[in-house]
């Protein structure tokens, strides 16, 4: 578990040149003049020559004698990416801070965005202020990392980052640095530091320095309520399950909930993965650590709206008491479920907190994220999230935000004919519909625990932490997990609460 309940960001506003030992230009292709005239005879003579042409994530180091400081590293934010110009920014300003970091020699780094790139990542986010908080945030992520190591050499990360960032924008990227931090700590932390019980007392002492409220459902709760999916799925542990619910109360009148899965660690059950595959289910609780981090920055940011994050709790592992295949559970809307896998835990864990939410919260609006199939990565690699839901006003909502976040979000059909993969002979559904079209089926099965509500289910187990295939950006160089969600759902409540403050 980190050392710290809250984390600290690393940068701060001031002038670039402002007590440090390197400094560094992001800037994009068209900007090469401006680098030119900015960086002095030599970054003139290496741009001149050919040696640094501004490719995206390119960088390139110089050593300068009339100057001080005598590091100048150029890095690159390409042209017109596919991916946006907000994106190039982020790109530009984090390969910055890697190339930095790398030298395991530098301690502050100094950043001047170029101009232009400004200007353009401003275009769609709406204004300079909004693409000073991305350089922020990026550069923040770039310098993260996560290490238990006391004996060995740890990671070198930079003591400051300083750009000449506008005072609103240093607020608002403090703000959201310090809930991505939190998201990647809490999924990143092996499973004997950040088990159910420990991810409560985590949360717990989060409460005491964020404006939220906790409240916690032990086994007692769960078996008054009837939530068969939460209490099956951690029988297998000694460590009991249970149900965190995270409260933000921002007024304004706009309710939004967000469920995120966090099985602590996975191993399948009785269902058992394979050795090679359960090396990563640490990471099967970065859903709930995406819903977490979302809430702790909206709490944060001071956000008009009451946003609550319902985060089930469990270990998936098999022993005596550990639910079977082909049991029938009885989920807390009263459908009874037909287990068909016990690997396909986490939406019977999903299904509970999402019908909860709906049914206690009512919210407006309701979100979930969970690392749940591995057909999301077959479909969309590491590339991007699998979104699917109920409301076409809201998935498009998300599909933006998910985009000016630079957490792309693709778009899969729920039709009702996926439906009956779900049939089963025992029960009113099974929880799993077969090898076609698995990303669609565990949508469906969650479709019938959200009531009237209008949802956008979010399956993250591509992009949740770095793997072999991706995501590849330099604010994810060290690897692990990369908070995914918490970017996405800031510009989706931003959006939805505009004009409200």
């Amino acid at each position: 578990m980190p050392g710290v309940a809250l984390p600290k960001p690393s940068f701060r506003r001031g002038s670039p040149l402002d007590g440090v030992d390197a400094y560094a230009f992001a800037v994009s292709k068209k900007g090469l003049e401006w680098a030119k005239e900015k960086g002095g005879p030599l970054a003139r003579l290496v741009i001149e020559l050919g040696d640094f042409s501004a490719n995206t994530e390119e960088t390139k180091l110089i050593y300068r004698q009339e100057t001080w400081p005598p590091r100048l590293i150029l890095a690159g934010g390409g042209d017109r990416e596919w991916y946006g110009d907000a994106e190039r920014l982020r790109v530009a300003v984090a390969a910055a801070v890697k190339a930095a970091r790398e030298l395991r020699k530098v301690h502050r780094l100094g950043i001047e965005v170029e101009p232009g790139l400004l200007q353009d990542a401003a275009g769609e986010g709406g204004s300079e202020e909004w693409a000073w908080e991305q350089a922020l945030v990026a550069a923040d992520m770039a310098n993260y990392v996560y290490s238990l190591k006391k004996k060995s050499r740890a990671p070198h990360t930079l003591e400051e980052i300083v750009l000449d960032a506008p005072e609103a924008s240093e607020k608002t990227a403090r703000a959201i640095a310090v809930a991505v931090r939190v998201a990647r700590d809490v999924a990143n932390a092996p499973a004997n530091k950040m088990n159910p019980e420990k991810l409560e007392e985590y949360v717990k002492s989060l409460a005491r320095e964020v404006p939220v409220e906790v409240e916690v459902l032990h086994r007692p709760e769960l078996e008054e309520l009837g939530m068969g999916g939460i209490l099956a799925v951690g029988a297998g542990s000694v460590v009991e399950p249970r149900l965190i619910i995270v409260r933000y109360r921002g007024g304004g009148g706009l309710r939004i909930a967000l469920i995120g899965k966090a099985v602590t660690f996975d191993a399948g059950g009785l269902d058992l993965k394979p050795p090679q595959y359960m090396l990563e289910m640490k990471y099967d609780k970065a859903g709930g650590a995406a819903a977490l981090g979302s809430v702790v920055a909206a709490a944060l940011l001071g956000l008009p709206v009451e946003v609550t994050a319902l985060i089930p709790a469990v270990e998936n592992l098999p022993d005596g008491r550990s639910y079977k295949p082909l049991d029938v559970l009885e989920m807390y809307n009263g459908l009874t479920v037909e287990v068909g896998n016990t690997d396909a835990e986490g939406r019977l864990i999903m299904a509970d907190a999402l019908a909860y939410a709906a049914e206690k919260i009512k919210p407006d609006y309701m979100l979930d994220y969970a690392t749940l199939t591995g057909a999301a990565v077959i479909a969309l690699g590491s590339h991007a999230a699998a979104l699917l839901g109920n409301d076409e006003e809201l998935l498009k909502m998300v599909e933006e935000a998910a985009w000016r976040a630079g957490e792309p979000a693709w778009r899969l059909p729920m039709w009702p004919v996926y439906e009956k993969q779900l049939e089963s002979k025992t029960a009113d559904t099974s929880n799993v519909g077969g090898r076609p079209a698995g990303t669609i089926t565990a949508a469906k099965f969650l479709e019938k625990f959200v009531g009237d509500t209008r949802w956008a289910h979010l399956d993250i187990a591509g992009v949740a932490w770095v793997q072999e295939k991706g995501p590849w950006r330099p604010y994810y160089s060290q690897g692990g997990a990369t908070g995914w969600g918490v970017r996405t759902t800031i510009e989706l409540i931003r959006s939805l609460t505009r004009g409200k403050n």
